[in-house]
């Protein structure tokens, strides 16, 4: 059975879950796992509404999201073990989003 309003209803979320996709930023103090846990969970939801992207458009999505918080984090650390262990973190998400 369906109802006059349920594609109205299933257009809002996916509306509301794009807009969320395309202004996801990692928040303050937030860490890589929660980030990309949050924007899975994101994209996750766009893919059972029947919206999808590509991996390449949700890689590219969150390295640049992440090179922005390297960059912050950089410019507050002289340590050059901290750039790479930042490395590796970018590696691992992109691998991660690629599986």
């Amino acid at each position: 059975v369906t109802y006059e309003g349920t594609n109205q209803v299933k257009e809002a979320k996916i509306n509301m879950l794009v807009h969320e996709y395309e202004m996801f930023t990692m928040h303050d103090n937030e860490d890589i796992k929660t980030m990309f846990t949050r924007f899975t969970n994101i994209t996750n939801a766009l893919q059972a509404l029947g919206k999808n992207y590509t991996n390449s458009e949700m890689v590219r999505k969150i390295l640049r999201k992440k090179k922005k918080a390297m960059i912050a984090t950089w410019e507050d650390s002289d340590d050059s073990s901290s750039d790479e262990e930042a490395n590796e973190e970018v590696a691992q998400l992109a691998l991660m989003a690629i599986e």
